[in-house]
């Protein structure tokens, strides 16, 4: 009767514990339905990645580069997005972001006459930069001074600008880096207006700088040109523009071009393409050639950045690639 006893509790027992197991394992996925529920791979700023939509390696001729989906900030395309490297002339997008800002709140009017300061001056008129040869004689106006900023990349027109919103440069630059952390760019600094190396403003250099260039990684840039197409989306208007013109007094006038080759509307061979607007180009010996490009396909816009390639045609050629790989189901 005992031994029956025993076994009647032991049964028990047994069919209790296998009940404990059962419930317990039941709740734990395989291994391969986990894997799928983790698509986001990271979050950093405003910008995302998941996985499963990155396109494969494209071999870009480039020392950094992204792709991404202007409108959900989908990353598509990534190589060394946190590396923080010299910019050159596509730092002048956090130049015409604080101008923009500027003009909203009402602090400058796009016709108001701008002097030009010795430091722009020189700087504009130095043989071998990008510039529209500014007039110590005469003023400009915000909009003219914009305008050759955004489309000719001119770098004595950035500093009038900064100086026109800021007083002097090095104020400016402190609004051009309190911006950077606000929008998350933690592998931004910025050294002056233009892009330009420090040793590069000859006489008015600044002393005991940390770095000598403005630096940013690829990621940094593309949240930079987020942020300037969402608040202020009339960029588009003036760095689509294949040309334009600035006069200088009543008697002389010049006309200057884009510097991205990849708008239809300058038409060069084997680079200009469908639906380019934007956005900037840079240049310098430290940084290479670099792009910033816009572009709308369909009723989706992407943003792409490419920096550091060995020349000038290298980096819209790059940039190509990357139009040319966006999956159809993108558009």
């Amino acid at each position: 009767m005992k031994t029956f006893t025993y076994t009647l509790i032991f049964v028990f027992l047994l069919l209790i514990a296998s009940f404990i197991a059962i419930s317990f394992y039941s709740g734990i996925p395989d291994e391969p339905e986990e894997e799928k529920s983790t698509k986001v791979r990271y979050q950093d700023s405003s910008l995302h990645v998941e996985e499963e939509v990155l396109l494969p390696d494209l071999q870009l001729k480039a020392e950094a580069a992204i792709l991404v989906n202007a409108d959900t900030h989908q990353i598509l395309y990534e190589k060394q997005i946190n590396q923080s490297l010299p910019v050159a002339s596509m730092s002048k997008m956090m130049t015409e972001y604080l101008v923009l800002e500027a003009i909203d709140q009402g602090t400058i009017t796009w016709d108001q006459q701008i002097p030009i300061s010795d430091y722009a001056y020189t700087i504009s008129n130095t043989p071998g930069y990008s510039s529209i040869r500014l007039r110590k004689d005469l003023t400009y106006s915000i909009e003219e001074l914009f305008h050759a900023t955004a489309i000719h990349s001119a770098n004595g027109a950035a500093i009038a600008l900064a100086e026109a919103v800021a007083g002097n440069e090095r104020d400016f630059v402190r609004r051009m880096n309190d911006t950077a952390k606000t929008f998350g760019m933690d592998d931004t600094v910025f050294v002056n207006s233009t892009g330009l190396n420090n040793q590069d403003l000859g006489a008015y250099r600044y002393e005991d700088l940390e770095h000598a260039d403005n630096a940013m990684s690829v990621k940094d840039v593309a949240t930079l040109g987020l942020a300037l197409l969402n608040k202020h989306p009339e960029i588009l208007e003036t760095s689509s523009l294949a040309d334009d013109t600035v006069s200088h007094g009543s008697q002389d006038s010049t006309t200057y071009y884009n510097t991205n080759a990849m708008l239809p509307e300058m038409n060069t061979e084997k680079i200009s393409y469908p639906g380019v607007d934007g956005l900037k180009t840079g240049y310098t010996d430290a940084a290479g050639y670099c792009f910033t490009g816009t572009i709308k396909r369909g009723n989706v816009r992407y943003l792409s950045v490419i920096m550091g390639t060995e020349n000038e045609n290298a980096r819209f050629l790059e940039t190509k690639k990357l139009y040319e790989a966006i999956p159809k189901t993108e558009q």
